[in-house]
């Protein structure tokens, strides 16, 4: 008897590893694989948007709450997954990026918090991941703060410190606002203590709104002081980003003053600049998709 139920038991344990030789792995290169995540993701979202767009007005809000963004709780993990088995490669960053830019803060132990660890672990001084710096610079969590100071500290290329540099310029910039909530509604920090931990909310009450501003600030004028040549990956130099952040806190907008200056390429790639139209009437459509 005892013979036949370690023998049932050994055959349950090789079980796993069977299922595990018999699953298909996806098809294609890493970066094949992470086009096609993409596109699917992709396709979920226009399913979505489809759903939303034929619901009726009533059913809308039900609908966001319950189905957006449509399979939140496995693309993440899906790009996560592609990320730590094809380490060293440029899909695995595109997907930790993708992770940072689409997966919530919380929660403790989430997608988010296993691609910087991953980045933290396997990326720290690679010459790849300025775009990732954006990515943690969207972020007000605390994880990702330290995670970009650690890039600064420790990445050798001068490009990636100043996405550092003004990723965390970013966060501070965040939290600025963050500490204009809390000045009205006091008790917003305890609950922002789930979305970006303790340690950051204590930061944040400690430094208030002029402490977080000055910090922004030096950190946008590190880029354009300690590294004047540093560009984009699309070349656009990070030292005039930085300025015009600078810019942005010294003299917010507010209605009757002047537009900043606008400069970009039109539809048919044709450059321009707002003060081209000093003297008629503009509208300026902010637009984005997602």
């Amino acid at each position: 008897m005892r013979r036949t139920v370690g023998g049932a038991l050994a055959l349950l344990a090789l079980l796993p590893a069977a299922r595990a030789l018999d699953e298909p792995k996806p098809p294609g290169t890493p970066a094949e694989q992470y086009k096609a995540l993409v596109a699917e993701y992709k396709k979920s979202m226009d399913d979505f948007m489809k759903e939303y767009r034929e619901a009726k007005p009533a059913d809308r809000q039900k609908l966001i709450q319950e189905k957006y963004p449509p399979n939140s709780d496995k693309f993440p993990e899906r790009f996560l997954k592609l990320a730590q088995e094809h380490p060293k490669t440029p899909a695995a960053v595109e997907a930790i990026g993708w992770v940072l830019s689409n997966s919530r803060s919380r929660p403790k132990g989430g997608p988010r918090e296993k691609a910087i660890d991953l980045l933290k672990r396997e990326y720290l001084t690679s010459d790849k991941i300025a775009p990732l710096c954006d990515a943690l610079g969207q972020g007000i969590d605390q994880s990702g703060a330290e995670a970009l100071r650690a890039i600064l500290d420790k990445n050798p290329h001068a490009n990636v410190k100043a996405a550092a540099c003004l990723g965390l310029g970013s966060v501070s910039l965040s939290r600025v606002r963050i500490a204009e909530q809390f000045k009205k509604q006091p008790g917003l920090a305890k609950a922002y203590e789930g979305i970006m931990g303790k340690e950051a909310v204590q930061e944040i009450e400690k430094k208030g709104e002029e402490g977080m501003k000055k910090e922004a600030i030096g950190f946008f004028e590190r880029v354009v002081k300690d590294y004047p040549d540093a560009k984009d990956e699309k070349g656009k130099p990070l030292g005039k980003e930085a300025k015009n952040k600078i810019d942005g806190i010294l003299h917010p907008i507010e209605v009757g003053k002047a537009a900043p200056e606008i400069d970009g390429e039109d539809t048919d790639g044709k450059a321009f600049k707002l003060s081209d139209y000093k003297g008629k009437v503009v509208l300026l459509d902010f637009w984005g998709n997602w």
